[in-house]
């Protein structure tokens, strides 16, 4: 895969994820939950589970990402 379509992975894994994270926060402004999103996807071990089941293991262990 090229750079560019890496971008793109990235970025719609981003968007997946931060969708899940709207509907359990729907009234979370987007960006921060796309923010938090990217931080989802910088967690190696989420990244490679999928964006929604990374969002779901996130909000199961109940705290933030450090």
């Amino acid at each position: 895969m090229d750079r560019g379509a890496d971008n793109l992975a990235d970025v719609q894994w981003i968007a997946l994820c931060a969708e899940r994270l709207r509907e359990q926060w729907p009234r979370a402004d987007r960006t921060s939950l796309e923010e938090a999103a990217r931080e989802l996807w910088a967690a190696e071990t989420l990244r490679t589970c999928g964006p929604r089941q990374a969002a779901e293991t996130w909000l199961r262990r109940g705290m933030p990402m450090a």
